[in-house]
């Protein structure tokens, strides 16, 4: 990956205020904000149940599907 392209990464990650950055000299330190990252942790978990659930209807629908063939 780039320099410019991971630095678009961290400036948007920056501006959803999922880190902080402090820039001294050359050296650039990201800190991770705990509080907004347990708030995507907690959409995920979410997302996942929902996922979870739609595979294992096809599952379920794909296992009935070979027992009746």
């Amino acid at each position: 990956m780039t320099l410019p392209s991971f630095m678009k990464h961290v400036h948007t990650l920056e501006r959803c205020g999922l880190i902080r950055t402090a820039k001294s000299g050359r050296v650039r330190t990201c800190t991770l904000n705990r509080k907004r990252l347990g708030l995507v942790d907690g959409w995920l978990a979410d997302q996942r149940a929902v996922w979870e659930s739609q595979t294992d209807r096809l599952e379920r629908f794909v296992t009935n599907a070979q027992e009746s063939s």
